[in-house]
């Protein structure tokens, strides 16, 4: 089995800073996932659960201003759009893509469960 690949001083740095924003905003059941070993295109799955969608809109929000200053490569791909009912806001950022989803979303869609061959990190 191959060694699971750390991530680079950076990404560490922007997935901690995700992280805090996620507990700062108060979101639930947050997971971050190194989809590297697992998938050829993927690196990073940060999912995180929410119970509102101001909640949402105010996580993706915080998220998109901070990270800014990264200068990464940030692909308009809200899985809300202009809605605030769908439940799942989606951010893709390159190598880190963000899932913000209700508790219902995040049942259904069971995203753990789909990529559970994936290393789970811990910051």
């Amino acid at each position: 089995m191959n060694p699971v690949p750390k991530p680079t001083p950076q990404i560490k740095e922007i997935l901690q800073i995700i992280h805090d924003i996620m507990v700062d905003k108060k979101c639930e059941d947050i997971s971050i996932l190194n989809l590297e070993t697992v998938n050829s295109y993927l690196s990073y799955f940060v999912i995180c659960t929410v119970n509102s969608a101001v909640q949402a809109n105010a996580v993706a929000r915080e998220v998109r201003k901070t990270l800014k200053e990264f200068k990464l490569a940030h692909k308009e791909a809200d899985k809300t759009g202009t809605s605030t009912t769908s439940g799942w806001t989606l951010l893709d950022f390159g190598e880190i893509i963000i899932h913000i989803m209700t508790p219902e979303k995040r049942e259904y869609y069971n995203l753990d469960r789909l990529w559970r061959d994936a290393k789970r990190m811990e910051l």
